[in-house]
């Protein structure tokens, strides 16, 4: 079979199907967090801070595991058996997260989880690329960017209302969906054909050292996530403190971030492959940063303007970001490529919220309640604006040179 009849074959039969497998991996993840307190700190009478330790225990399983699940992918020259048994192993400990008997086993369960999710994640998207046509990668970096937001968008309110029943059902209907998502990838997915595998575990320590370009990627990935890290906490903080806006309106303002964002990744991916990757994300990047920084500044009843710009803009990144680690991935590592885009990602999410936490803390004694927001925000905000500007004339060389669209 030729290549683009392999193209048109996997675009028609697959596509949908690895969409699929996405959206029912990526529910989850978001079901959790409208029943935080009911599962934890009701539960087993968890402090604030073990609460906290429990959003964070998986995103350090994830950064452990990601590089780990994308070399495995990579040695075996196939995503699929490494997609299937990720997915299945998270239905187990969703399952098991619900039976827990201790906060000890919740938060043991909570860590591989979080590594067993990230593992397929990072195998859909490996797929992805191993099937996108390179002057079409734009546009399917972007679907994958969809559905994930998508997924993530929809998994919150379905917590919710599963939590005014039975908080557990969470875990319940988490381990059937992701159950369900390993039998779609099972009976309808399959991998590209691999003409090279890596030969060894360490090549992915090497990976890095040879293609130094793909540390602009993970760098993005990094600050992206950073600043989403400090959106679900100080932001959520700062409407309750400063504005004193209640629960569902908080909510509401989350979602007018997220839905720009989940409808606008393809779109953006599309704009990607006409007229480049760079200059997308980069001024992406930098516009997202100013308004990041007038969150705290603006009056409130501007704050749905600034939510709805931060999602238009964050699409604008993201997608011509995950096409621009497609597009340097060599063809043997696209697994690993992917992981380690997850695991900076990961990191930044991790790190997001401890920022936040850090500079309230150094400045509440010396400044109002306000300001000590507007500093948070503002810091957060300028590592996008410089971020853009340290890597724009390096990836501008990138795409002279031919090495990204």
């Amino acid at each position: 079979m030729n290549e683009s009849l392999g193209l048109a074959t996997w675009t028609r039969r697959s596509a949908v199907a690895l969409g699929a497998v996405l959206f029912l991996t990526m529910l989850p993840v978001t079901m959790i967090v409208p029943v935080l307190r009911e599962v934890v700190a009701d539960r087993f009478a968890a402090s604030s801070f073990w609460t906290h330790a429990f959003m964070s225990a998986n995103m350090v399983g994830a950064v452990v595991a990601a590089p780990v699940g994308g070399v495995l992918a990579d040695r075996m020259g196939r995503r699929k058996p490494i997609l299937v048994a990720a997915l299945a192993l998270n239905s187990c400990l969703l399952w098991l997260l619900m039976k827990a008997t201790s906060l000890e086993a919740l938060l043991f369960f909570r860590f591989f989880e979080g590594a067993a999710h990230i593992t397929a994640i990072s195998c859909c998207m490996a797929m992805a690329s191993d099937w996108s046509d390179p002057a079409r990668r734009g546009r399917t970096m972007g679907l994958v960017g969809c559905v994930l937001m998508f997924g993530t968008t929809f998994g919150s309110p379905i917590g919710g209302m599963l939590g005014q029943r039975d908080p557990l059902a969470v875990f319940h209907l988490g381990s059937a969906l992701s159950l369900a998502a390993a039998i779609v990838a099972w009976a309808t997915l399959r991998d590209a054909d691999t003409l090279e595998r890596t030969k060894r575990l360490s090549d992915f320590v090497r990976l890095l050292r040879r293609h130094r370009a793909l540390l602009v990627p993970y760098a993005y990935a990094f600050i992206d996530r950073f600043c989403v890290g400090v959106i679900v906490s100080s932001f959520v903080l700062f409407l309750a403190e400063v504005h004193g806006f209640s629960p569902a309106y908080r909510g509401g303002l989350l979602t007018m971030f997220m839905l720009p964002f989940a409808i606008l990744c393809y779109p953006m991916g599309r704009l990607a492959d006409r007229y480049g990757r760079v200059w997308m994300m980069c001024g992406g990047s930098f516009l997202f940063g100013i308004v990041y920084a007038l969150y705290a500044v603006v009056p409130a009843s501007i704050l749905p303007v600034l939510m709805v710009a931060s999602g238009v803009l964050s699409a604008m990144m993201f997608a011509p970001n995950l096409a621009i680690c497609s597009d340097l991935a060599p063809k043997a590592q696209r697994a690993s490529v992917y992981g380690g885009f997850n695991m900076a990602g990961s990191l930044g999410f991790l790190v997001g919220p401890m920022f936040g936490w850090r500079v309230i803390a150094l400045t509440e004694s010396h400044l109002t309640t306000e300001a000590t927001y507007t500093a948070v925000f503002a810091l957060a905000g300028m590592t996008q604006v410089i971020l853009a500007a340290i890597t724009l004339p390096y990836l501008r060389g990138l795409r002279i040179r031919g090495q990204v669209r």
